[in-house]
């Protein structure tokens, strides 16, 4: 699940330097009497009904701005102009909640209307740029909406053709990914009820165990964001397309 946090207690020497006593990490210690902090729950749905984006959600790379996320262009709708590819590291559009546990779901229901193949916009199970599941809206060569899935395995991408799904008859899809353990699985609504893609994917690609780059015995790079849960969108030909999301509602199961 990412970062975890430790306490230890800390002596200060004269010197103003910290020191554990003995010079050993305990395993156990006596917790402090700090006064109580109650945080305020986090509702489940995010109506989108707010002036700005709840501190619930991260964004990626670039702050929530107006110049790719519009909470005012339609009530209770977050509106997400396309950004970059999965691929791309300056500009994504990518607005997400951290997984909280091994059993979770991020469920929405989108509007969009592709132009081509170079438009999406979907739910996705994602760590890094290198490391996600993705289930998205475009527009098939064919002129149809529909529904595909792509996965990236550190960097190494995987499509699922035989999972294509006809979406051209619906207005709005209802789009849900879920962590179930070691596997994620989507689940998709055109309006007639939900129905889950026969296929798990791995969920341990989304760790910072996975993560971590070992070049010739040598830590290139370190996994240590965790996993999220996010609404995602690109436009591949910079063509200024958008997608609108009614709200977003995050479990732990």
């Amino acid at each position: 699940l990412g970062r975890e946090t430790a306490i230890q207690k800390v002596d200060w020497t004269p010197g103003g330097w910290p020191s554990i006593p003995g010079g050993i990490p305990a395993d156990e210690i006596t917790a402090p009497g700090l006064p109580v902090h109650a945080w305020p729950v986090e509702p489940a749905t995010d109506h989108f009904d707010a002036p700005q984006l709840s501190t619930a959600w991260s964004t990626l790379r670039r702050p929530a701005g107006p110049e790719w996320l519009d909470l005012r262009a339609r009530p209770s709708h977050l509106r997400i102009r396309g950004g970059q590819s999965p691929v791309g590291k300056q500009t994504p559009s990518l607005v997400a909640r951290r997984v909280g546990a091994t059993r979770c779901s991020l469920e929405t229901v989108v509007e969009f209307d592709p132009a081509d193949h170079r438009h999406l916009a979907g739910i996705t199970a994602y760590y890094n740029t290198l490391n996600w599941h993705y289930l998205y809206l475009t527009r098939a060569d064919d002129g149809r909406a529909v529904l595909e899935l792509l996965s990236s395995d550190s960097g190494r991408r995987t499509v699922y053709p035989e999972l294509t799904v006809d979406a051209s008859a619906a207005g709005r899809v209802g789009l849900r990914a879920e962590f179930d353990g070691p596997a994620v699985l989507f689940s998709y609504d055109l309006g007639d009820g939900w129905r889950q893609l026969p296929v798990e994917l791995d969920a341990t690609i989304l760790s910072d165990e996975h993560a971590a780059l070992i070049i010739d015995g040598e830590p290139a790079a370190w996994g240590f964001t965790g996993a999220f849960l996010g609404l995602w969108v690109q436009d591949l030909g910079n063509d200024g397309v958008h997608a609108d999301f009614d709200h977003a509602t995050y479990l732990e199961h």
